[in-house]
């Protein structure tokens, strides 16, 4: 079973190995934030214990076929929750941040169904729903500005 920690690093060797094929753990470490190499050694090693990766000292972490997939769900789970939440018009880099935290957390069952309603709503004869939603906030936004003037 993985941890939201375990599926962050996944995500972040996932996106790092698209780029450069291998990850180092320097590269791991800067994309998470983190201060300490032993940190995310101490992880690798405990994701290769499950089989989630392979980790050569030296050289740098790749995924294993488990890991790859469960990387490339991980990827395409965050894109979905960030159009639709762009589609409820919260700014892109909001929308971005707070994909990466419900993720984590929410089910399959709820991730299949936002995926759906993406699909439908951006689906060519819905154009008229994208433009009525985005004309509902467009006042909905003057109308508090108003309000906040007063």
């Amino acid at each position: 079973m993985t941890t939201i920690r375990i599926e962050e690093y996944i995500e972040t060797i996932y996106i790092i190995c698209l780029e450069k094929k291998i990850a180092k753990v320097s590269d791991i470490k800067n994309k998470l934030g983190l201060n300490s190499l032993a940190t995310v050694t101490e992880m690798v090693q405990k994701m290769e214990e499950e089989k989630l990766v392979n980790y050569k000292k030296h050289r740098g972490v790749t995924l294993t076929k488990r890991g790859f997939k469960l990387g490339k769900q991980l990827i395409e789970k965050h894109k979905t929750i960030e159009e639709l939440f762009e589609i409820i018009n919260v700014r892109s880099s909001i929308a971005s941040d707070d994909a990466c935290l419900v993720e984590h957390i929410i089910s399959k069952e709820t991730t299949q169904a936002i995926k759906k309603f993406v699909e439908f709503i951006q689906k060519e004869e819905n154009e008229d729903i994208l433009e009525r939603l985005d004309d509902y906030y467009s006042k909905s936004s003057k109308k508090r500005k108003r309000e906040n003037t007063r």
